[in-house]
């Protein structure tokens, strides 16, 4: 249905403001309400008591975390359209402006006006088993880099020509047992949870089939492409943050290096099953080589992000065809 009003709100910790714009960018209501489940509850009945078409709205509001939780179930509960945006885009939205006031009023219309002209494309929310499957995906890389620290202290104690405390070294060993058991028991929770879903079941099974990428990997990449619909695999890669950067004005021909802006938890997945899968997958170790036969001044980290946009259109066709990962089908003699 065609938007014609428009609702930026600015979420904080324990209030939110909003501005509603109509299509010619007049401000019809502005105001806040705090940010709990009873508020936004009694914001949304007294909306509906302004006799405006509520699903000709279109909310938007900044990802910020835990905080704006509430408000997209309760959105998203009564069917409206509710975008989460990228707090980058709104920022240099505002650089392009001109905009001059930084306050929450200020936010909260700027949002709205991103919405007037961008007009993004709602949110869909995440199903039960998907707002889990995130929340363990996370949790288990949490205990993994404490794992890692415990492991080079550890390491670092046992290097050392001075003899720590027997007590330190107890400590540490225990620390150590509990890290490894309670990533276990997430590994276990996470396949009893996708085994429970057939969709998520039989997404994993397709990504598993792509050399270098294991159970683990599998329930990282589907908690973060939950609730996405990518049109393209260039999409995806754009979104993943996977993409060349190029560096070039006029005579100037600077390095052409990766663009980071996207999904980073999503780039540090696939970063050794690139690795793994140069190895181990024929027709991708040989797509590498070509590649730095014929580009030659390229580093092996500059390869291994090549490989990693090769595996994040693998992954997109994968899904997006229901098959196998085929190494006969389609072309690796050319660079993605």
């Amino acid at each position: 249905m065609k938007k014609s009003y428009f609702l930026g709100i600015d979420v904080a910790k324990n209030s939110c403001k909003f501005a509603l714009l109509k299509a010619n960018g007049s401000c019809l209501w502005s105001g806040q309400f705090e940010n709990n489940s009873s508020s936004i509850q009694r914001w949304l009945a007294l909306l509906g008591t302004r006799k405006l078409d509520r699903r000709k709205i279109l909310f938007g509001f900044e990802a910020t975390g835990v905080y704006s939780h509430a408000l997209l179930l309760h959105l998203q509960q009564l069917e409206l359209a509710a975008c989460q945006l990228n707090p980058a885009q709104v920022k240099y939205f505002g650089v392009s402006v001109n905009r001059r006031t930084k306050n929450d009023p200020a936010d909260a219309r700027l949002i709205a006006y991103f919405l007037l002209e961008r007009q993004p494309v709602a949110t869909r929310t995440l199903n039960p088993i998907e707002h889990q499957l995130k929340v363990l995906v996370h949790e288990r890389e949490a205990l993994s880099i404490d794992l890692v620290r415990e492991r080079n202290r550890a390491e670092k104690h046992a290097l050392s020509p001075f003899k720590a405390p027997p007590m330190l070294a107890e400590q540490r060993a225990e620390r150590l047992l509990k890290l490894k058991t309670w990533i276990k028991d997430l590994d276990a929770a996470l396949k009893e949870l996708i085994d429970s879903d057939p969709v998520l079941c039989a997404k994993a099974q397709l990504l598993c089939s792509i050399p270098g990428i294991a159970f683990c990997t599998a329930a990282k990449i589907l908690s973060q492409v939950a609730g996405k619909e990518f049109q393209s695999a260039h999409q995806l890669a754009l979104y993943a943050g996977l993409t060349p950067k190029e560096n070039q004005s006029g005579l100037l021909k600077g390095k052409t290096t990766l663009c980071k802006i996207g999904n980073a938890f999503l780039r540090k997945a696939l970063f050794m099953p690139a690795a793994v899968a140069t190895r181990r997958c024929q027709p991708i170790r040989l797509w590498a080589q070509q590649i730095q036969s014929r580009r030659p001044e390229l580093s092996k980290l500059a390869i291994r992000c090549a490989v990693m946009h090769k595996l994040i259109r693998i992954i997109f066709g994968v899904l997006k065809n229901q098959t196998p990962f085929n190494p006969n089908f389609g072309s690796f003699s050319h660079a993605a």
